[in-house]
Order: structure tokens, then sequence, then C-alpha cells
């Protein structure tokens, strides 16, 4: 069973879990399929208008008209829709990046080029002059470091949209998301002792803020996360 966190007459926002494509083909299960059989929706029109990694889970934003889904795909274009977050990363991230000593809430950007791999699903970080070469931006904030565990709770927020972003992102500085089966080293995994309540990657998308397709209101959808290790 899906669960649905907030829903309307032209839209639905679930939780999508961990190990569940957003999409995929015909026969073959999807957040997408799942939901239309749960909503018994299966002759109706559904679709997603962004999409999480197949291990990653949470919010994900579907349309239930044609109408909508342009509207809030514009928004997605437009970079007007906020989605955040959490990730448990190795190390200690506020010893190695150069956050304001001033502000314990303070935030910093990110910014890459990356690029996709030809033929593998993977990216890597690149040189803005490198064929394929896309622009990623992310702001990133520590919300909690675990001493035992040595590794940093991060809450990410997305400005652009790239293939594995906020893995690349993290990754390439030396803090790779734990349990992440690309980038992570083997060493890289969840702490035995782990709450997190996944066993797949430590990374969800915890909240998504937009413009409700028929009434323009701003509208925020979240969903709770573990946040021990």
């Amino acid at each position: 069973m899906i669960d649905i966190l907030w829903q309307c007459d032209v839209a639905v926002a679930v939780d999508k879990p961990a190990g569940l494509s957003t999409t995929s083909p015909p026969g073959t299960d999807s957040l997408e399929s799942c939901l239309r059989r749960q909503l018994g929706r299966e002759n109706d029109y559904l679709t997603a208008v962004h999409r999480l990694d197949r291990d990653v889970s949470g919010v994900v934003l579907l349309a239930l008209t044609k109408k909508s889904a342009r509207l809030l795909s514009q928004q997605f274009a437009a970079r007007r829709v906020r989605k955040t977050y959490l990730a448990w990363v190795n190390g200690n991230v506020a010893q190695t990046q150069s956050f304001p000593q001033d502000s314990p809430n303070s935030t910093i950007r990110w910014t890459d080029h990356v690029r996709k791999l030809p033929d593998v699903a993977r990216g890597e970080i690149c040189s803005p002059e490198t064929p394929g070469a896309k622009k990623a931006e992310t702001e990133i904030a520590v919300v909690h470091y675990d001493r035992n565990a040595d590794c940093t709770l991060l809450r990410l927020s997305p400005l652009t949209g790239r293939m594995h972003q906020l893995r690349l992102q993290t990754a390439s500085r030396g803090h790779a998301i734990l349990a992440d089966p690309i980038y992570a080293a083997p060493t890289e995994t969840l702490p035995q002792h782990s709450q997190w309540r996944f066993d797949t990657i430590a990374l969800a998308a915890t909240k998504l803020t937009f413009h409700h397709p028929r009434t323009g209101v701003l509208t925020e959808v979240q969903c709770d996360r573990l946040t021990e290790v």
C-alpha cells in the first residue's frame, strides 16, 4: 500500500518506497502502476511529474489530469518547486566544508558540472567544457553529526535536477551517501546499530513545496523520516 500524503481532485502526493521505480514499461511494477491499482484509476489519467531514483524513497507528486500535469511540469521547469532531502553521509561535513562560523543553521551552495556517462546508469563530475556537461547546484545544511558513527545528517535542497545530482556532489567531496550502491565505497555502509528504516541508500525526499495546480496556493507536503543512526 502506497502511503498517500496529500490529495486533491487534480493531483496526489505520495511517499514512494525505496526499491520501487517511479515509472516503468507496461507489465512491470512502478509507483505509477501501483497507485493506479490502489486508487482504481487503471483507465484514468495518472502520471508522475518528476522522479526519484529507484533506491530513493520519499515525496513524489503525480498529476491526475493532463492540465495539472502541464502546470506542475512548468513549475519544475521554472524552478518554482522547492525540494528537500535528508541524507546520512560519510564523515564530518562541517569540518571539511566552508560554513559561516557565526550561524549554527547556515547553508552553503555546492556548484558543479555533471554529465551522464555513455551506456551506463551513472554520472560524473566534470569540467564545464566537457561535452554533455550540465550545471548542478544544491543548497546544503548540516543537521547533525554523529561522532560515534563518524557520519553527518545533511539537509539538501537541489536547485537543479540532474541525474544522481546529490549522490555525485556528496561523493565527489569525500562524503558519499551511506549505502549508496554506485558512488559509495564498500566500507561506507550504515552502522550496525543504525535505526535508518531502509536497507538501501540513506537518502530520502522529505519535503516538496509547490503551487496548487488549480488554486495557485503555496502547498507543502512532508513525510517524516528517522534522523538517528
